[in-house]
């Protein structure tokens, strides 16, 4: 998939002077890449703006809000003219981290997932931890964790880090994300201890904030890894280039990327708003949506069988057993939806339970798209059988 810049200048391309909504709007309808987020325009506008910041030789802004493709990849022998990039202050945009700018990134965390360089579902604000409330909960998708972030309007102080090792533990999560304009030196050396200190099961990231406006233009927002996890861009461009630890991936591996990541394209494709995922991993097991702390997963298992399946694990044996009851509950109606019984399992040996109906298959056969019709027509309707009712559960059951 192009990247928004990428996609912004095709979209100029031969096109004349266009409107960032002209642009978002020739996007669309190229199908050069996904419009994500609340404001797509917004982040249309910043990648231009960037762009001819840096000089860019195939962008060229000819008036505030329009650009035009200079038709070349040289840089002309004419300067053109120039404004100058201004950040200003995030609350110009959003006065209260609470109430303006919190939900705004619940809206828009493709944002957060492009800085980051993972699939993530940011499920709800003020989750509580105790007798607190953290700012976003959700679920890192490429490292199957669950993801809290905290954010801050202005620069990171002590009251903050100290709420995000609350929430950390509180939440048993495995990707934590700290939001801030600026970051304290002592700020940023108090992650990377922790970073250093943790499991490889546990990551924490700090992801500066700005706002950045060009003459009356729009503001649009920026975001920045300000403090990642030690080598962690080497293993995002390692993860996208399918390798594991720098070195070749097995044929079995190989077989299960290219199968999820068929799946993934053809899905995107015909049902563009169907999923956040969007970056496989050579696994056998693919999750594919979230809801409240439960997924919908595709997974080959070792009788020799795809299977897709709602799993149930929100950390406790009696809390996954309670949410198991109230979905069996509706069972008729599940599998009336789906059109097959479905194999209802509590898992005795094991704290969490599944829900699921499978086919024999392997990622390793020579055609697979039987295998991918398969698994996205039950995608489709697990879906739709799910999870209206799993937002509806009461709350009680989840404790």
């Amino acid at each position: 998939m192009l990247t928004w810049k990428e996609a912004a200048v095709a979209a100029l391309e031969g096109a004349g002077s266009l409107t960032t909504s002209e642009i978002t709007a020739r996007i669309r309808d190229l199908k050069l890449r996904e419009l994500t987020g609340n404001t797509p325009e917004a982040t249309v506008a910043a990648q231009l703006y960037l762009a001819v910041q840096n000089h860019d030789p195939q962008v060229r802004l000819v008036a505030p809000g329009t650009f035009e493709h200079t038709g070349s990849d040289r840089v002309s022998n004419t300067a053109p003219t120039l404004g100058r990039l201004e950040f200003i202050t995030p609350r110009r945009v959003w006065p209260d981290e609470a109430r303006d700018f919190t939900p705004w990134l619940l809206d828009n965390a493709d944002y957060l997932q492009e800085v980051l360089g993972i699939d993530l579902d940011i499920e709800r604000t003020e989750h509580p931890v105790g007798s607190f409330s953290l700012d976003l909960f959700g679920k890192d998708i490429t490292n199957g964790c669950r993801l809290i972030v905290e954010n801050q309007l202005e620069q990171t102080d002590h009251r903050h880090l100290g709420q995000l090792l609350t929430y950390a533990a509180g939440t048993k999560a495995g990707t934590i994300v700290w939001i801030a304009p600026s970051f304290r030196d002592e700020h940023r050396d108090a992650l990377d201890f922790l970073n250093e200190t943790s499991s490889d099961d546990v990551r924490y990231f700090g992801v500066k904030l700005r706002v950045a406006i060009l003459g009356d233009s729009d503001p649009a927002p920026d975001f920045e890894l300000a403090a990642p996890p030690r080598g962690w861009l080497t293993k995002v461009r390692t993860q996208s280039a399918g390798r594991n630890d720098g070195g070749e991936l097995s044929a079995l591996r190989t077989a299960q990327l290219e199968f999820w990541t068929t799946y993934l394209d053809q899905l995107h494709s015909e049902h563009p708003n169907i999923t956040n995922v969007r970056a496989p991993q050579p696994q056998n097991w693919l999750t594919l949506n979230f809801s409240r702390r439960l997924t919908i997963t595709g997974a080959f298992v070792s009788s020799g069988d795809l299977r897709c399946e709602v799993y149930i694990d929100v950390g406790s044996n009696d809390a996954n057993v309670r949410i198991f009851n109230a979905l069996q509950e509706h069972r008729e109606h599940i599998e009336t939806v789906v059109g097959e019984p479905l194999l209802w399992d509590e898992l005795d040996n094991r704290r969490a339970c599944r829900i699921s109906c499978a086919t024999p298959g392997s990622p390793t056969e020579t055609d697979t798209s039987h295998l991918i019709e398969w698994l996205r027509e039950r995608h489709l309707k697990f879906r739709d059988a799910f999870l209206p009712l799993i937002a509806e559960l009461p709350s009680e059951l989840w404790k």
